[in-house]
């Protein structure tokens, strides 16, 4: 039988985070709940030994933000994070990279500073990503009782808005900052809307999470290049009927191009038509 060989202690970052050499005498940074608790140096740890996660730092200038951040971030917010991406990891089954991990640690651990600092945590796309991603805000919502059970801070619902980015990227090929573009484009798009119309849409409304996800299926078609077609059966029809609403949409589909630099199909202006003049209506 091939067993593993155990690694050996090189330095106690934390209770909760241990700087180690594998076997072959590289460096890794082992995580786990309470693994550095009572041990010191030279101990030898075995694999099975609570490691939960392994890091290897790919440079010098990543293992010394590797050992920063795990020496900063207290045992108690460890403890609740390592809790939770076991929650994430059994959610999305598949083991979170180590890329992952190590920028969602980073990213709570900047969160729960700015708030104990009284710093208020601003979403402008909170509403807009809910309703992209409502799974992912959902799961985002089960880190709220770990926080609270281990720090006693209520981490606020803007906060949740960016987790919920975060955890979109484990099963997306798009980046934070690919997604965040994507939700200002879609807030942009909104308030000239507004603007337009001269009304104020209910951002919890169900024609407002209609009119988000039509959006946001629209961008994927373009993506893949599966447009709905030059035309909708009753173009000609909306055209005619809602002229307000028709040239807004092809205005807002013009903006969906430029920004994204993407071709979307001509039939998306009156699918987007439909959308607008629903919510118009309810406002009105």
């Amino acid at each position: 039988m091939n067993e593993k060989k155990p690694y050996k202690i090189k330095k106690i970052i934390s209770n909760n985070a241990l700087l180690a050499l594998d076997h072959s005498g590289y460096e890794v940074i082992l995580l786990g709940k309470g693994i550095g608790f009572q041990r010191t140096k030279n101990d030898t740890i075995p694999h099975s030994d609570a490691i939960e996660k392994v890091f290897i730092p790919s440079s010098a200038n990543n293992r010394e933000a590797m050992l920063q951040l795990f020496s900063e971030t207290g045992d108690e917010l460890m403890t609740a994070i390592n809790s939770y991406l076991e929650i994430v990891e059994k959610a999305f089954d598949q083991e979170l990279s180590q890329q992952f991990v190590f920028s969602f640690i980073d990213h709570i651990a900047f969160a729960i500073k700015r708030i104990r600092q009284g710093i208020r945590i601003y979403n402008p796309f909170l509403h807009e990503v809910k309703n992209l991603y409502p799974l992912e805000y959902a799961l985002a919502e089960k880190l709220l009782p770990l926080i609270k059970d281990k720090l006693d801070i209520e981490l606020p619902e803007d906060e949740l808005g960016f987790i919920t980015l975060h955890l979109r990227t484990i099963k997306s090929n798009q980046s934070i900052a690919e997604m965040t573009q994507f939700s200002q484009l879609i807030t942009t798009l909104v308030e000239l809307i507004e603007e337009e119309l001269s009304i104020t849409i209910n951002k919890t409304s169900t024609d407002y999470a209609r009119l988000v996800t039509h959006i946001r299926f629209a961008i994927d078609r373009a993506q893949k290049q599966q447009g709905l077609g030059e035309n909708h059966p009753l173009s000609a029809l909306l055209q005619r009927e809602y002229p307000v609403c028709y040239n807004l949409s092809y205005k807002l589909v013009k903006i969906m191009q430029n920004e994204l630099k993407l071709d979307i199909s001509e039939a998306e202006v009156s699918y987007l038509t439909l959308h607008i003049q629903r919510l118009a209506k309810v406002v009105n």
